[in-house]
């Protein structure tokens, strides 16, 4: 604390602070008001444009990763078909599901039966985490995604996924 005490005396001598404030101190109440007002503005200005705008922007970025991301996704399973399946499916499709879900450390919000498919949701994922348990799932297991639907969360990169897998 002793150090931070000098700093501040040696601030407080400085001749352009000392002119600084004799110069202040010599205006009148109403030009000291507006001093203050345009001190607060440059203030806010300042917090603005080193914190905020570089967050702003970094969000919009990472919103658009995102958006790439999910159209190559598309593409790619909207094309998955003309090559085939790489394997076949080694028991009912729920318990293949949830077996390759939980070594994927994905967590089955709800899910139901429709027919010899699946539909899954799966909350407040992270997107990457997703992808790659469903292209598990059609690698290794030979589950496809019939439908799908990816929705964004607030925080950057994490997906709502709803979605119907098929044998």
């Amino acid at each position: 604390m002793n150090r931070m005490e000098q700093l501040k005396q040696q601030f407080s001598n400085h001749p352009q602070v000392q002119a600084a404030k004799n110069w202040y101190h010599t205006l009148p109440g109403r030009d000291q008001l507006i001093v203050r007002a345009v001190a607060a503005l440059v203030v806010a200005a300042l917090v603005f444009l080193l914190i905020y705008a570089p967050l702003i922007k970094q969000q919009r970025s990472l919103s658009s990763k995102l958006d790439r991301a999910v159209a190559s996704y598309n593409r790619i399973a909207d094309n998955a078909h003309k090559f085939g399946s790489a394997g076949t499916s080694s028991g009912p499709v729920l318990s293949v599901v949830t077996q390759q879900a939980r070594k994927s450390g994905i967590t089955l919000s709800r899910y139901e039966q429709d027919g010899k498919g699946l539909r899954v949701w799966v909350d407040k994922v992270a997107f990457d985490d997703a992808i790659s348990w469903l292209e598990n799932l059609q690698a290794g297991q030979g589950i496809r995604v019939s439908q799908i639907n990816i929705e964004r969360k607030d925080n950057p990169g994490w997906v709502d996924v709803r979605a119907t897998l098929t044998p």
